[in-house]
């Protein structure tokens, strides 16, 4: 009995060892199975600038141009940089401090990595120009990262944008019953 108990020790000892901390503290289901360096950086990624948000190390992660089909980056077929990424982070550590994401799936095929996402945040800076509520709110997102010699180099993205402006409190209208949003931008 103490033989397998020792043997079950060391096994558990060299699974940890061999894991990395985004791995340990990523709680996602993850099935990739030959492509493990993408999954790697994904979840380096992860860690890095998605929960730590540290954009200064964005160039360790993306391409010099990096193809962005989200909206957060004017569209889709539009061309991002590292710096542009780097700006979206601090962004999003300097208005949702509190912002969590809790990765459901990871799912690798060849040169892709599929997200499926839960966000947890408040809305602190406000969403099409109107002031904030300071609501919080649950949403789902997917995303899909192509990867090229370990970095991203074009990426999809989507959130259930619709619940989160419910759940911020916005009410909405048809487009020609609205009144416009405030002027002011957004900083």
């Amino acid at each position: 009995m103490r033989r397998y108990l020792l043997a079950a020790v060391a096994l558990t000892t060299f699974v940890a060892a061999s894991a990395s901390a985004a791995e340990i503290e990523n709680k996602a289901t993850v099935v990739c199975e030959g492509n493990e360096k993408n999954r790697d950086t994904y979840l380096q990624m992860w860690k890095i600038l998605f929960m730590d948000r540290d954009g200064a190390r964005a160039g360790e992660f993306y391409a010099p141009q990096v193809i962005s089909h989200n909206s957060d980056a004017g569209g889709p077929g539009s061309t991002v940089t590292p710096a542009d990424m780097a700006k979206m982070w601090a962004a999003s550590k300097k208005f949702n401090p509190e912002r969590v994401l809790e990765d459901e799936l990871i799912l690798c095929a060849g040169d892709y990595v599929v997200v499926r996402t839960t966000i947890k945040s408040a809305d602190n800076a406000g969403i099409g120009g109107y002031p904030p509520t300071g609501k919080p709110y649950t949403a789902t997102a997917t995303d899909i990262y192509r990867f090229n010699n370990g970095k991203v180099v074009e990426r999809w993205g989507n959130s259930d944008l619709v619940s989160i402006f419910r759940q911020a409190g916005y009410t909405f209208v048809p487009k020609e019953l609205a009144p416009p949003p405030p002027s002011k931008p957004m900083e």
